[in-house]
């Protein structure tokens, strides 16, 4: 009797451990949660249907709440769709209403963490989330009116491309007037945002739009992308198209080296925030190719130090408004497949290189900076035999991409995009564009530019190479 007695005493204690071990799991096992506070206004009075609310990570969905269809009022007023609690984390993604919207939301432990949906027309888009406190004060004076939208707009981009508002949306943009035989500040512009691209998260969008129309087509664009070295947007359409849309900045088309030189800054939430008018101070300093372009009067702008401001504006302005906040490259999901042709005739799918890291680089014959870091890719594949190097050439000429190819002794895949459909599957702003792929297929980041070997590693290491 007394060793049984022992024994459901030592069972007892057992029971009794385990219990408290699997409580104390449950509570170390739950994940750290932050209170969220998901708020609703309109431009006008609007309709928001009930939907269950979910934030995405690349890990999959996680539901914050469900909310009834509410009637949301005008702002600044505000109207409350959830008090919840979420996991701590970082987000890229929030779902209302069977709409995905692009959007980073970090929730934190300790406060409360607020998000204002923006309703139009009985729904949201990525421009009309604004997430944080300050952002959803500065969301209510834009819903409210007390800043001035930029009009609806649609042109064309170098590779002729349509580009419009929902381009643009969740994107801060540097947009600058210029016309590509403008002798004057135009070259300046271009040169400013030569030194800018460097130095910008891929968040924040280059533009130039020209104000010359007739002349500037997208193939004039194109080249005239290639020739300087540029890796940003170009924009022309037909002259009514170009007029309306320069129209909140005052500048009307040129005639001559004459327009209104203006750069124009536009958050994300697709408001018109700031203006630097004149030419910019380059520091008296601008690449030869521009440089050859200018005329007396331009020399002497260059050498003034134009206007002014400059480089460091620029970025202090952006910091203001929120546009170096995000990182230079993040995922963007699962690498769109393509199925091209090489110079030898052999055909290649993306997808036949799952499993494997893989490095794909938009670029073309005439572009100058893809000469330039050409040699340092086929440097790097051959250093790393795991990675796979795709070459793709963007909308060209075979025999010069044979040519060059063979100019620089590039023994990777160089794949022939002639109609450019791969590169609008990846929604390429410039050339060169490098696009960094996991061996699960997912893209870990991309570069817009000309790049080194030091921005090269930290991806190359990233996708497992």
């Amino acid at each position: 009797m007394i060793a049984w007695g022992r024994w459901l005493m030592v069972a007892a204690w057992a029971i009794a451990v385990a219990v408290v071990v699997l409580v104390l799991s449950g509570v170390l096992l739950a994940p750290v949660r932050g209170d969220v506070l998901v708020l609703a206004s309109a431009r006008k009075s609007d309709y928001l249907a009930g939907s269950t609310l979910q934030f995405h990570t690349p890990s999959g969905w996680t539901s914050i709440g469900i909310f009834p269809g509410v009637n949301v009022p005008a702002a600044p007023k505000t109207l409350t769709l959830l008090e919840a609690r979420a996991p701590v984390g970082s987000y890229d993604t929030l779902k209302v209403a069977n709409q995905e919207l692009s959007v980073s939301i970090s929730v934190q432990q300790g406060g409360l963490n607020q998000i204002l949906i923006g309703v139009v027309d009985g729904g949201a888009s990525t421009a009309s989330i604004y997430v944080g406190n300050e952002s959803v004060s500065l969301g209510l004076s834009e819903l409210s009116g007390q800043m001035k939208g930029m009009p609806a707009f649609r042109l064309n981009d170098q590779f002729g491309r349509p580009f419009d508002n929902a381009s643009i949306a969740g994107h801060d943009v540097l947009v600058a007037a210029f016309h590509t035989t403008c002798k004057e500040a135009c070259p300046l512009y271009t040169g400013l945002f030569l030194q800018l691209q460097r130095q910008l998260p891929a968040s924040v969008l280059l533009i130039e739009v020209t104000t010359d129309p007739a002349k500037d087509s997208a193939d004039v664009l194109r080249g005239y992308a290639g020739r300087v070295g540029a890796s940003w947007i170009f924009l022309t359409g037909d002259a009514a198209a170009v007029a309306r849309f320069w129209k909140p900045f005052d500048v009307v088309l040129s005639t001559g080296d004459v327009h209104r030189s203006t750069l124009a800054l536009i958050d994300a939430h697709g408001y018109i925030r700031s203006f630097y008018l004149g030419a910019p101070d380059l520091g008296g300093s601008l690449p030869r190719v521009l440089a050859d372009q200018l005329n007396s009067q331009g020399r002497a702008l260059l050498n003034s130090r134009g206007a002014g401001w400059g480089q460091a504006q620029v970025l202090d302005t952006l910091g203001s408004i929120g546009g170096l906040s995000s990182p230079s490259s993040t995922g963007e999901g699962q690498a769109p497949d393509f199925f091209l042709s090489t110079l030898d005739g052999r055909r290649v799918r993306l997808a036949d290189f799952r499993g494997h890291p893989v490095l794909i680089n938009f670029w073309a014959t005439y572009c100058t900076p893809c000469r330039a870091e050409m040699p340092l890719l086929q440097r790097m594949a051959d250093q790393y035999p795991k990675l796979v190097l795709l070459l793709v050439d963007e909308r060209d000429s075979t025999p010069a991409a044979r040519t060059f190819a063979t100019e620089l002794h590039i023994h990777s895949a160089v794949l022939l995009d002639i109609d450019g459909k791969a590169a609008d599957l990846y929604r390429i702003p410039g050339l060169p564009t490098t696009i960094f792929v996991r061996t699960d297929g997912t893209v870990e980041g991309r570069y817009i530019g000309q790049t080194t070997e030091q921005i090269l590693q930290p991806h190359i290491a990233a996708i497992g190479a």
